[in-house]
């Protein structure tokens, strides 16, 4: 059997059987995208006639974005009162199920249950996210039971005592790791307002970090593009009143929490860089903030200092270990960054308390 000479390939040119399988590859992609735009559609539009059927006038309705649901506003939330914003959306194991919080858009927002009644809605938004039972996990059982049985039958034998030994540590971590995390080093709690979308310098509107009393940071951004966000309802009713305006509601520039971005970069690399090594970083269904934070660097970590964190804990972790419930009254600004970041901290203590 003769063996063929190896082709010979013009570095310019693709050959012809990788062109027609890569022409093939982005006719199957498209096609499936078509399918997932086509899907979302459907849903949006079952979102929308079951509200219907309920007598349920939304906000505004459900939509395709693009390849996804985005839900439809039913209510909005009143921090004052306690309550919750309530969106429609749509579940392939559920069919169109509520869900309760989230930012302007419903990103974030957390599973409140199917809605079948008008009724399901005034309990979504008085009582906030389905609580969700607390399970015990396979490998602490499987830690208590190696355990039992090592220390059931031990013998003079060295390394029968040290797998008792380890069964035993294994059980007690098990035990003592579903009680309450011990923080360490420095937490730091973080929220930013933003136009979502927007992650260039005009699209930032102010950032709010807290690491306790007396060690925190408010900058408002001067560059924002302020006509975009005034277009915005969302941002011109809950947001803006809360920045430093003149009298006739201008951003007031003179204002000294008034900085520009690049103000605003080296001051967040001066606050992180005053809390020494080990920090924990906190947001609320915060995704969307730690951008906010790593688009000061343009989100290359290549350039942003080491002392930043590079991720994040979430809020939402905690409260979804503590059952769903609700999280304390705002006692600031709702949607003022940093009174927001101070409420996450003191929300954190009190979550914290419920699981120790």
């Amino acid at each position: 059997m003769s063996i063929p000479e190896p082709a010979r390939f013009d570095p310019d040119t693709t050959p012809d059987w990788l062109v027609e399988a890569e022409e093939e590859e982005r006719k199957r992609e498209a096609l499936e995208n078509r399918r997932r735009r086509a899907r979302a559609a459907g849903q949006a539009q079952q979102v929308n006639h079951h509200l219907a059927s309920l007598g349920i006038t939304p906000a505004w309705p459900a939509t395709a974005d693009g390849r996804w649901v985005s839900p439809a506003l039913l209510a909005y939330g009143n921090i004052e009162e306690g309550t919750y914003a309530v969106w429609a959306d749509y579940r392939d194991d559920h069919g169109v199920v509520l869900r309760v919080g989230g930012d302007g858009e419903g990103r974030g927002a957390e599973f409140a249950g199917e809605l079948r009644t008008v009724a399901d809605v005034v309990r979504a938004r008085r009582e906030g996210p389905v609580a969700r039972p607390r399970r015990e996990s396979n490998w602490r059982r499987q830690a208590e039971e190696e355990a039992g049985r090592s220390l059931g039958d031990l013998s003079p034998d060295t390394a029968a005592l040290c797998h008792g030994l380890r069964g035993l540590t294994a059980a007690l971590l098990a035990r003592s790791g579903q009680q309450m995390e011990v923080a360490t080093g420095t937490e730091v709690d973080l929220d930013c307002e933003f136009l979502p979308g927007d992650l260039t310098p005009g699209g930032l509107v102010s950032i709010g970090l807290t690491a306790g009393p007396g060690r925190s940071l408010y900058a408002v951004n001067a560059d924002m593009d302020v006509a975009a966000v005034r277009r915005v309802k969302f941002q011109r009713d809950h947001v803006w009143p809360h920045l430093p305006l003149t009298a006739d509601g201008a951003l007031d520039r003179s204002h000294p929490h008034v900085l520009g971005y690049a103000d605003i970069r080296r001051r967040v690399e001066e606050f992180f860089a005053g809390l020494g090594d080990d920090v924990t970083l906190w947001v609320y269904s915060g995704a969307q903030d730690v951008i906010r934070l790593h688009t000061l660097w343009r989100n290359d970590w290549s350039v942003m200092p080491d002392f930043v964190p590079e991720w994040a804990d979430d809020l939402s972790r905690l409260r979804r270990a503590a059952g769903g419930v609700k999280l304390p009254q705002h006692a600031g600004r709702h949607h003022h960054a940093l009174d927001d970041a101070e409420h996450q901290r003191q929300a954190r203590a009190y979550l914290r308390g419920l699981l120790g």
